[in-house]
């Protein structure tokens, strides 16, 4: 797969899990959806930085 087509499909997880996100924190949703939400995101950071590193 290319990078830009990986990068593409991240950036719609990402916006997918922002609503879902906002929707848990204004109370559509329950709470620990939100929660599961940014650990989620905390991780991918942290494995697309590792793996950029690695790259270079």
């Amino acid at each position: 797969m290319k990078k830009k087509q990986v990068y593409r499909i991240l950036l719609a997880l990402v916006i997918l899990l922002t609503i879902l996100y906002t929707l848990g924190v204004v109370g559509i949703l329950p709470f620990e959806v939100s929660e599961a939400v940014t650990v989620f995101m905390v991780v991918l950071f942290f494995i697309l930085r590792f793996k950029e590193r690695t790259r270079r």
